[in-house]
């Protein structure tokens, strides 16, 4: 894989997380991410609020990788000036509460059109992202499945959404 100047390699599996085995979250130590998927490219506008209220803002470009589980990625810190002109750009937003988990797993609850998606990934080095043991909470990885990627869920429709709720729950 030709990885991009300024680019690191993200390493990360995804898995539809089973509602009736949800892990148990609490509400009070997640982080709000708030991203903008812009139209005509791979990048992403994200706001990332933290319990405490410090937010970080940050426009991140993925790029395709020689797996799905492993792509370059880039990121850059923007100041709230940079955010706002960037944020009036035209895309599809995605809206999630991001619960850090004991394990080194992160579950992602979807709000807005996406209320009821659960998923959870892994990120970390490549080996250690290979090796993890799947948690009994998970219905099915989608790593692979491009469909599940953010770019694509913010694009999904209510129809999307329920073939995923018949499929997982």
């Amino acid at each position: 894989m030709i990885v991009p100047k300024y680019a690191l390699v993200e390493n990360e599996r995804r898995f539809v997380v089973a509602p009736a085995r949800s892990p148990r979250l609490d509400a009070a130590t997640a982080v709000l991410l708030d991203d903008l998927y812009i139209d005509g490219g791979r990048l992403r506008l994200r706001s990332n609020t933290a319990p405490d209220g410090g937010v970080i803002l940050k426009l991140v470009k993925k790029y395709a990788g020689a797996t799905p589980a492993s792509r370059p990625m880039t990121n850059l810190y923007l100041d709230s000036d940079e955010f706002g002109v960037l944020a009036r750009l035209p895309g599809c937003r995605v809206r999630k509460r991001r619960h850090r988990m004991p394990s080194g797993f992160v579950v992602d609850v979807f709000e807005g059109p996406l209320t009821g998606l659960i998923l959870t990934e892994i990120e970390a080095d490549f080996a250690t992202v290979e090796a993890a043991a799947t948690p009994d909470w998970v219905a099915a990885e989608v790593t692979a499945d491009p469909h599940y990627d953010g770019g694509s869920l913010s694009r999904w429709t209510s129809a999307d959404l329920a073939a995923h709720r018949a499929r997982y729950g």
